[in-house]
């Protein structure tokens, strides 16, 4: 959360986003929404973590899972953010082993789905859908998935075909977040 941007305008749009996620997932109890983009340049992991915070004070118990095992590292200290109450975060530190296909296995989507009945909701920052094909498996298995795009930047061919990952994956595509560019 550290590289998060603040504002009134990115508040009130996750306020926003919130809320339709609640009304799109309707009913489901405990349920795991990934947040995932075409490639590694869209904000997915920027938009779980707004969309979680904004989840959490609401006084839901939210986790939010970074399960983008790129092999970006950020370097230097991280810098402090408060993190709201009812929000628990793993970081893709934790949830990295060197490699992609985890995010496929058995054991790593059974412990998202033991996890959800301990929280009322997952987001799961995702990894990019035409870059790591294993992110298909996180994303079939959620209750919902929120495909994140930039404006004037992702190529709309590209996002069409994440679409069709979503779709052939057994998906439930929630919507789409448009990210200025």
């Amino acid at each position: 959360m550290a590289e998060l941007p603040d504002g009134e305008g990115l508040a009130e749009g996750f306020t926003e986003l919130r809320a339709n996620t609640l009304v799109a997932l309707g009913d489901t109890a405990h349920a795991v929404v990934t947040v995932t983009s075409p490639h590694a340049e869209e904000p997915r992991r920027h938009v779980a973590a707004h969309l979680a915070a904004a989840l959490a004070q609401t006084g839901r118990r939210v986790l939010l899972v970074d399960a983008d095992v790129d092999d970006k590292v950020s370097e230097g200290e991280p810098e402090a953010r408060t993190v709201p109450d009812h929000l628990s975060v793993l970081t893709s530190e934790a949830v990295r082993a060197g490699d992609a296909a985890l995010l496929s296995g058995a054991v790593f989507l059974e412990w998202v789905r033991s996890e959800a009945d301990r929280h009322d909701l997952v987001i799961v920052a995702g990894p990019p859908l035409l870059d790591v094909p294993d992110g298909r498996a996180v994303a079939a298995r959620a209750d919902g998935v929120l495909l994140t795009v930039v404006h004037a930047q992702t190529n709309r061919d590209d996002a069409i075909r994440a679409r069709a990952i979503l779709r052939e994956a057994g998906a439930k595509l929630l919507g789409a977040v448009v990210a200025e560019g």
